[in-house]
């Protein structure tokens, strides 16, 4: 495994995987001070399966809340959701890359997105099996290679991510504005309107969205490596002003840029791993 603190391991997928999945992790005796985390928008899907008879809860920060017992899936977001620590001590989960996840699930990301759903209603009898083997497996390693060897088979029949997405998805990554984006598309010969189509199939939210939620991803990167806060990391982030990055914290985390970045400068234990994804909000 390359990457562990204390009670948060990670380890790379097996080749085959690397184009869908960042990563294999597992959660094991998280027992922090705080008694509830903040999960920020990816634009990506994970999975996250409890151990020990535990129930995964969660709180959207519109008021709407819901529980699961079994694995589940939590679709792109826009927006952020609060989940109570207790739950957290045992876990086990996947990490996908942008769009990574709609060539082995073979469900339209779209309708995942901002939602959370049980495996088992997605993939049926196969995901209630993998949960049962994960849950009786004699150690942390046994896991995460059972999670491994489930999606290498689904992998061995995947579906193909179409071209311009899967470019569009790189640029957005390497921090390209709408104006390289506006050019990928062109260059795909696809209408704007099929090319927004097959965005929202393979990754689950429009290109616009998904652009914003890794700008806004960009800008704690940046404020964790520099800790600077304000106009100056706007800037550098893609925003046009202070303003302006005020506005997406909010909307994408539901808290200003000075609460935000104070409670992921205090993250601890979250591991640096998990802190552009997670900070301890009570």
């Amino acid at each position: 495994m390359t990457a562990s603190h204390s009670f948060y391991r990670a380890m790379p997928p097996p080749a085959p995987l690397r184009p869908f999945i960042r990563s294999l992790w597992i959660y094991d005796g998280y027992h922090p001070e705080h008694l509830a985390d903040r999960v920020l928008p990816t634009g990506t899907l994970e999975i996250v399966i409890p151990l020990g008879g535990k129930r995964l809860s969660w709180t959207e920060l519109t008021g709407h809340s819901g529980a699961c017992r079994t694995a589940l899936v939590s679709g792109p977001r826009r927006s952020a959701f609060d989940v109570p620590t207790a739950p957290q001590a045992r876990l086990v989960g996947v990490h996908f890359h942008p769009g990574g996840a709609w060539p082995l699930l073979a469900v339209p990301m779209d309708a995942l997105a901002d939602q959370h759903h049980p495996l088992d209603d997605l993939l049926g009898a196969s995901a209630r099996a993998l949960a049962e083997r994960i849950a009786g497996a004699a150690s942390d390693r046994e896991r995460l290679s059972t999670l491994s060897a489930y999606f290498l088979d689904r992998a061995r029949s995947h579906r193909a991510s179409h071209a311009a997405v899967t470019a569009t998805v790189r640029r957005a990554e390497l921090g390209s504005a709408d104006g390289a984006i506006a050019a990928e598309v062109a260059a795909s010969g696809l209408s704007h309107r099929r090319f927004i189509e097959l965005f929202r199939r393979e990754v689950g939210l429009t290109p616009r969205d998904f652009l914003r939620v890794r700008r806004f991803q960009r800008a704690l990167g940046i404020a964790a490596r520099s800790g600077r806060a304000g106009a100056d990391l706007a800037y550098e982030a893609g925003y046009a002003d202070q303003s302006h990055w005020i506005l997406e914290c909010r909307k994408h985390s539901g808290l200003s840029p000075r609460e935000l970045l104070a409670r992921q400068r205090g993250a601890r234990p979250i591991p640096p791993a998990e802190r552009g994804q997670m900070v301890p909000i009570r």
